[in-house]
């Protein structure tokens, strides 16, 4: 696709042109030497065109995320996150100190209410990792019981601790590597 056209409309036929070419008539290898719109097909749910805000049970206190990112909590103002701008936030009390930030059902952080402060995030909200999952969390197997841990190095395997020599000789042993070595008798 070079040179560039001179025109933006030029350039966009241009685009148009070889996304036409890609998609309707270059054979992909991934896809069996057939081009990507023999196997497309638009989705059979329709999108809506807004996302309904989360609704919280009754008790939880529910704060509006400021365009700044943060939230207004005993009169001072507490960065949340700015991607969460215009969005309800759940908090739910813990402790006397501790109040747990929701985002719908995910937990998204805990608030110190002496500090005013979000101490903890505990869930980084990845998106190639499934709703739910926390890949710090212990391997499960399907069973539903924990996995096993790893059965212990055979003794041959184990790390041996290296010994340390020193570097450098020190005053006082640079003085006996000086001396010739004698046969003991």
């Amino acid at each position: 696709m070079s040179p560039p056209a001179p025109t933006l409309a030029d350039q966009q036929r241009a685009f148009d042109a070889f996304r036409r070419v890609s998609d309707e008539e270059r054979p992909h290898e991934a896809l069996g030497q057939r081009p990507p719109a023999s196997r497309y097909a638009p989705s059979p749910r329709p999108c809506p065109d807004k996302v309904a805000s989360p609704e919280y049970a009754a008790g939880v206190e529910v704060r509006r995320v400021r365009g700044n990112g943060e939230i207004k909590w005993a009169g001072e103002r507490i960065f949340l996150s700015e991607a969460l701008i215009g969005e309800p936030v759940g908090l739910v009390w813990r402790d006397d100190r501790l109040w747990t930030v929701r985002f719908g059902h995910l937990e998204i952080g805990r608030l110190d209410g002496y500090a005013l402060r979000i101490i903890k995030t505990p869930v980084r909200a990845l998106p190639m990792y499934p709703v739910g999952h926390d890949p710090r969390r212990k391997r499960v197997l399907r069973s539903g019981r924990r996995a096993p841990h790893p059965p212990p190095r055979p003794a041959t395997m184990r790390r041996i601790p290296h010994r340390r020599r020193p570097r450098c000789p020190t005053s006082s042993t640079r003085a006996a590597w000086s001396r010739p070595i004698t046969p003991a008798k």
